[in-house]
């Protein structure tokens, strides 16, 4: 979660605003612990999080959070909310065990995230679901994974390739194309800024080719060589082309789509386009969509969920309905119930 690490034309949110990393994790709850979770070639640093009043010698249903975009630590904390830690806790209180990381090369997990992609990331997401199966306090036919943000994009691509994880849970996910969702997003934020209609074409005009660019190596030339050094990276181009339309087909589990209607980061229409493109699967699994209703990216209560109101919430709560949800929907992964709610 974060700003672009290699933001282009310095006007991009991308998926989340700004994180903070890297802090030494330590215990601060009852049925906590650290530990390394081995990854490919590094250890990933990682908190285990107990079912609360879990008896002892029982194998407990598991879920892996998944965090966004940038340097993100295992809580996921945005603008002083902690959002994976409470997420964490509020589903422990229903009976998971959960698991919350730090993502590769950020605080205390190994590995470089220079040339990394989402598609790595989800290697990485694979490596803890490995783990977590060799547990014996896990019911390996039950660990989910929960992607918020890029975290989202992540943990489709991670359920495509792992058949066997039980479900998925996106919370405001992309439902386009990375390149797409950009531009909506400096489209908004221009809005916000109340640009002139001759600078906001030039503005996105700008950003297009740098996507371009990115994408195909082609047109560099044309454009500051200070936006190459700042967009032209792996991850960037894996972010641009990930098209949810390509993997969700593959993704065979059940799967529950949970969205603030006041996200102006990946707005509250993406819930339905991932929706839309999962009711069109094979076989027909489980799909359940959840609206919150005066709630922004961050999962709190907000008024206008724009990035810039993040600094001054007076809420750092995340709202109990999203832990809700999710331990209801995966409490009955096999059902063929489709909720919308608004």
């Amino acid at each position: 979660m974060g700003f672009p690490r290699n933001c282009t034309a310095a006007l991009l949110v991308l998926l989340v605003a700004v994180a903070t990393a890297g802090a030494q994790q330590k215990p601060v709850h009852p049925g906590e612990s650290n530990v390394m979770i081995p990854g490919l070639g590094f250890n990933l640093a990682s908190t285990v999080t107990l079912p609360a009043g879990a008896p002892a010698g029982g194998r407990h249903p598991a879920v892996i959070l998944v965090p966004g975009s940038g340097p993100v630590d295992r809580d996921a904390t945005v603008a002083g909310i902690p959002i994976f830690a409470q997420l964490t806790q509020a589903l422990a209180q229903q009976g998971y065990l959960v698991v919350r990381y730090d993502k590769r090369g950020v605080g205390q997990s190994g590995g470089r995230d220079e040339r990394a992609t989402i598609e790595d990331y989800a290697a990485d997401a694979l490596s803890i679901y490995q783990w977590l199966k060799r547990r014996k306090d896990v019911d390996k036919n039950r660990i989910s994974i929960v992607g918020h943000s890029e975290g989202g994009a992540v943990a489709m691509i991670a359920a495509a390739r792992e058949e066997d994880l039980a479900a998925v849970v996106l919370i405001a996910a992309p439902g386009t194309r990375g390149a797409d969702l950009i531009l909506e997003q400096q489209r908004n934020l221009l809005d916000v800024m109340k640009t002139s209609e001759e600078e906001r074409r030039a503005k996105i005009d700008l950003q297009q080719k740098i996507q371009l660019a990115v994408m195909t190596g082609v047109g560099w030339e044309a454009l500051p060589a200070e936006m190459r050094k700042r967009a032209d990276s792996p991850w960037f181009k894996s972010l641009l082309e990930f098209d949810p339309a390509k993997w969700m087909p593959r993704v065979k589990q059940p799967l529950l789509i949970v969205q603030g209607a006041l996200d102006r980061q990946v707005p509250p229409d993406h819930a339905e386009k991932l929706a839309a493109l999962a009711r069109e699967r094979k076989k027909n699994p489980p799909v359940e969509v959840l609206h919150l209703p005066g709630v922004n990216h961050l999962l709190v209560r907000a008024e206008t969920g724009e990035v810039a109101e993040y600094a001054r919430l007076k809420e750092k709560t995340i709202v109990p309905e999203v832990a809700a949800k999710i331990a209801d929907f995966l409490r009955r992964p096999g059902s063929p119930t489709s909720v919308s709610r608004r």
